[in-house]
Formats: C-alpha cells, structure tokens, sequence
C-alpha cells in the first residue's frame, strides 16, 4: 500500500473566503486519505478563523505559521524560506497549493527542492481591484506572468476567474476550474433555521427581507448596498439586513445617516439555533426605515432569513456570499463579477447587472421585492442550484487532481 500524498496549503489572508476554503480543505482532505498541513501567515488572523485552526487535530492535518505582510516587500523572501523550512521538516509536498495572492507567489517561489508539484487557486487577481494606478495594475499582471512558468496547475474558482487567468499569459492546459463548495442543508433544515433567526430579528412572515452580507472593505462596495437599501425605502416596505464590519463602517453609518434611514445595532453574536436571540438597541420605525446591523456574524447563520441578496462588489474570485445565498433560498442580484454566472440564473433565481449602477441593481431587487410569486420562483430555482455546489463535488475534484498531476510527475 503506497503512502499518502502530502499537500501542504499556504495562505495569507487567515479569514474571509479565503480563509474558509483553505480551511475546509485542511478539515477535509485527511479523511480522503491526504497528508495535510496548512501554513498561515501570522498578521490578519480572524477570530473564526483562529477558532477553527485550534481544532485541527480533531480533523488530523498540522499547522505552521511564516512571518509575512499582505503588501509585497523584503519580509516575502523571509516568508519564502520559513515555508521551504517547514515544509522540509514535514517531509516534503507532492502538492504545494498556494491560496490568494501572496499565498500564491510564497508557494511558487519556495517551491524548488522541496516540493514535487505546485498549485495556485487566486481567488480574484490583485490587479482586478478599481483603486489600484494603471501602474500597480501593469506590475501585478507582469508579476502573475513571471510566476506562471512556476505554476503546474492554476486552480480557478469560476470560468470568469480561469478566462482572466489566460490572458495573463497562464497556458490553457494548466488551468481547471474547479467552483468552490458548501455543505447544502435538507429543506426541513433550513426552514427551522429560517422561522428561528426571523423571529429574532422581528421579521413577520410576509415581509420580504433585503440583505447585505461581507467584509466593509472597498472591494465590496458596502456604501453601495446601503444606496440600494435607500432606493427601496422609498416605493416598498421592505426590511433591511447588513452583517460585517472593516474600514467601511464609518463611510457605512454616514451614508444610512445621509439616505434617511436609521441604524438598528444588533448587539449579540450570530443566531447559530432556531432559538437564538439577538439584543438590539431600540430604533423608532417612525423616524426612519431602520438598517438592521450586525457586526460579528456569518452567513450561514444569519442568510437563511434573507429572502433577497445583494452582491455589490467590484471584483471577485467566486465569493461564498454567493454559495450560501443558495443554500439559504435567496434571490441574488448581483454585480457581473466572478462566480455571478456560474450561480445566477439571470432572471430564474436572480439578476447579473452588467453595468453595477444602483439605479439597475435597486430595479432589479425591486422586481422581486415587489413581486411575491417572482420572489418564491426565485427563491426555489437558487435551492435547486446549491446542489451543484455541494462540497464532496469540489473536494472529490480537486484530490482526482492531486493524484493525478503527482503520479504524471513522477
């Protein structure tokens, strides 16, 4: 009986979606017969994150950590030789599988001596961000080329990510897509979870629920959704849902002060029960439309009351926003970025609006805001979808990956 293969999963970016998918993968991947440890970087390590790591022996893969910063510099070549070093002393990598960016670039250039193949999974290239100079743009794109000839297989989250992937010089024979994955709940499952979470936040049962879930960070254009939020204040009765917190918050509160409404603070962690509880600091529904906020909270937990779902981001790889929206029924109306054509049916279970303009994402919510039989259609057509996304179909794809690319190199 031959020995397990060894993979090694690098990431710097410890939280996020990123973080999530490196994670599942770790927590995974052992019980299908792999050697695993996962190197993070030691700088931005989120709490769920953190929390999930401090079990990982209790899904048997090891973990060890390199000293980097997010932003390219000197530290990088420090980092490199920590991950040739730790990845020495746990024998080897038949696979080394950098995540995001940085995480990427670590894997490839310790890659020489120490491992047999190297995967790179981007999760949205750097350069795809709005604010960046023409300048950054041309250097990260120039940097991605470089680091190609040391790619075996580039790993894209979605046929928009894997199309950018080969303009950017990667040969076609080295790029798979393989979506991300989520555990899909039954449908009795999820309806407990939804009559529970609904009754917390105070939201009847006729009343349709737009939410907002993700990091306030600019990528995401939060401001954005809260100006969407504002538009259908204005013709409709709907109620409002956003979770996250970053940078964003205080261009966030200026612009929910700014658009008429008022901030409803939900105070507790996420709702994780059908018998959960959120406090909530009182607002006067006769003042303003209120925004409930939640600050510390996941999707999973908290989706499952929304019936539509805004997706306002810039760019992005293949955002788990998306994945979860299915899994929780909702209507996604999103912008055209990564993953949005691999999931949305444009008018089935949601919109695609190509332009990223309010004024066409408030339309599109509003058509099934204000549409109760659209909005159940919807609603059954994004279950329907979660199924090809069920995570055993992405762990199954990328171990058949694995060991096939790591026996052609022998």
């Amino acid at each position: 009986m031959s020995a397990p293969l060894r993979v090694v999963l690098v990431c710097e970016a410890a939280g996020g979606g990123v973080g999530k998918h490196v994670l599942d993968l770790a927590e995974h991947l052992p019980r299908r017969g792999f050697e695993v440890l996962l190197v993070h970087a030691t700088a931005r390590i989120e709490d769920d994150f953190r929390i999930r790591v401090e079990r990982n022996r209790d899904h048997g893969y090891r973990v060890a950590r390199v000293d980097v910063d997010r932003a390219p510099g000197p530290r990088d070549a420090i980092g490199a030789w920590q991950l040739r070093r730790v990845v020495r002393e746990f024998g080897g990598a038949h696979v080394l599988h950098g995540h995001s960016a940085k995480g990427g670039a670590l894997a490839r250039l310790a890659r020489w001596g120490c491992a047999r193949r190297v995967f790179y999974t981007p999760h949205a290239f750097y350069m795809q961000a709005p604010s960046i100079s023409a300048m950054a743009r041309r250097f990260f794109a120039l940097a991605e080329y470089g680091l190609s000839f040391a790619t075996d297989r580039l790993i894209a989250t979605s046929n928009e990510e894997a199309k950018l992937a080969r303009s950017l010089g990667f040969p076609e024979r080295k790029v798979t897509v393989v979506e991300n994955g989520i555990e899909v709940r039954s449908d009795a499952e999820l309806a407990s979870v939804r009559a529970g979470v609904r009754r917390s936040l105070g939201i009847g049962d006729e009343e349709v629920l737009v939410g907002f879930v993700g990091r306030l960070v600019p990528q995401k254009a939060p401001v954005k959704a809260v100006e969407v939020f504002r538009r259908l204040a204005q013709d409709s009765n709907a109620r409002f849902l956003l979770v996250g917190d970053g940078p964003e918050s205080p261009a966030v509160t200026r612009a929910i002060s700014e658009g008429g409404l008022a901030i409803e603070e939900l105070a507790s962690q996420a709702v994780s029960a059908p018998n959960g509880h959120l406090a909530r600091n009182a607002v006067d529904p006769r003042r303003a439309q209120p925004v409930q906020w939640l600050r510390t909270g996941t999707g999973r937990d908290l989706m499952p009351a929304m019936d539509v779902l805004l997706v306002t981001s810039h760019y992005e790889g293949f955002p788990y926003v998306m994945l979860e929206a299915l899994d929780a029924g909702c209507a996604i109306v999103t912008t055209s970025v990564g993953g949005a054509a691999d999931c949305v049916i444009d008018g089935r279970n949601g919109a695609i609006i190509e332009t990223a303009s309010v004024d066409a994402l408030a339309s599109a919510a509003r058509g099934f805001v204000k549409c109760p039989e659209r909005l159940y259609a919807a609603r059954g057509a994004s279950r329907a979808q979660a199924r090809r996304f069920e995570i055993g179909r992405m762990l199954d794809r990328l171990a058949t990956l694995y060991r096939s690319d790591t026996r052609d190199a022998a």
